[in-house]
């Protein structure tokens, strides 16, 4: 294995709430690719420590992993939400957009800094898992901030590395929602996220929705998500693999037949996202289904993103990545 080198608490962004900071592990190697990792907690918690094992990813994937700090919602007192949120966490908190335009920010700045830390700034996947796979589609379907929509256009400002690119080359989403839409929850998390219910706010619904603006030029992506989640209904995965196929986009959907929100077995054993990684690839295997969207020009040979069609984990994560990025 690779000795990785780490460099934790990068300030990337100074805002008016606070500093952002993002930590980074380097491979060993000459110019490695760039996966970039989104946290979960439901828009509103948690912190960029939830990453799954980097060390020992970015070494076994021979790739640079950023995992970056987000502004969290902004909770009111009175919310039914209240309780998700700790006092104790010290990042920054605002309200959405600001959540996907920080990631966006972090993008930009690991471009305007590869030179100085040895990563290949052409060659970016972003990743994230729950509240976390919503901001990683987001940021594979929009590639500039300013083009989330008119509902957030007075919200969005682009300060960090304004020159450098905001795009990604591949994306991985573990349970990301897709579709605000069809969510129905008139009292939790989401009315806070998007300041309102849907019938109040149906353009903030729907630009917020990855789904939305997938085209043509949507990265390749990569799905996986629990038939039987709770939080995150399967169906939001199955909308968005619909429309990247729909649109000439490569695609692989995995649905674990079996497990919950962050590969638990019942939603009361939901466990952190850092040891997500070891529940999804524990024996024996769970049962699950792969979905694949192929496309090719005519002449061409088919090119799968994951050629082997291994189970969900690292080993599928690995052959991705190296379709996609390498």
């Amino acid at each position: 294995m690779n000795d990785v080198t780490v460099h934790e608490g990068i300030t990337y962004a100074d805002r008016a709430a606070g500093q952002l900071k993002l930590d980074l592990y380097l491979p060993d190697s000459d110019a490695p690719p760039l996966v970039v990792y989104v946290h979960g907690g439901g828009w509103v918690a948690e912190t960029r420590s939830n990453v799954p094992e980097p060390e020992r990813y970015a070494a076994e994937w021979d790739c640079a992993i950023a995992s970056v700090s987000y502004r969290l919602q902004n909770v009111p007192d009175d919310s039914p939400v209240e309780e998700m949120c700790d006092p104790s966490n010290p990042t920054p908190r605002g309200t959405f957009p600001d959540h996907f335009v920080d990631v966006k920010a972090a993008i930009r700045w690991l471009r305007a800094n590869a030179g100085e830390y040895g990563y290949d700034a052409e060659a970016v996947a972003a990743w994230g898992s729950s509240a976390g796979g919503h901001i990683a589609l987001l940021v594979g379907v929009v590639d500039d901030v300013t083009d989330l929509g008119d509902a957030f256009s007075d919200e969005i400002e682009k300060t960090v590395a304004p020159e450098q690119s905001g795009a990604v080359q591949a994306v991985i989403s573990w349970y990301g929602l897709a579709d605000f839409t069809l969510t129905e929850d008139s009292d939790g998390i989401v009315p806070v996220l998007l300041s309102g219910n849907q019938s109040e706010r149906p353009k903030r619904y729907r630009q917020a929705s990855p789904v939305t603006h997938v085209t043509s030029e949507s990265p390749p992506t990569l799905l996986m998500h629990g038939r039987e989640d709770e939080v995150v209904d399967v169906e939001q995965s199955r909308r968005f693999f619909a429309a990247l196929d729909d649109a000439g986009v490569n695609a692989v959907r995995y649905e674990l037949h079996d497990l919950n929100h962050v590969w638990a077995e019942h939603v009361e054993a939901t466990e952190s996202e850092r040891v997500g990684m070891d529940l999804l690839a524990a024996e024996p295997t769970h049962a699950q289904s792969v979905y694949e969207a192929t496309h090719m020009r005519r002449g061409e040979s088919p090119a799968p993103l994951v050629p082997d069609l291994v189970p969900a984990g690292p080993g599928a994560i690995r052959q991705f990545l190296d379709r996609t990025i390498r």
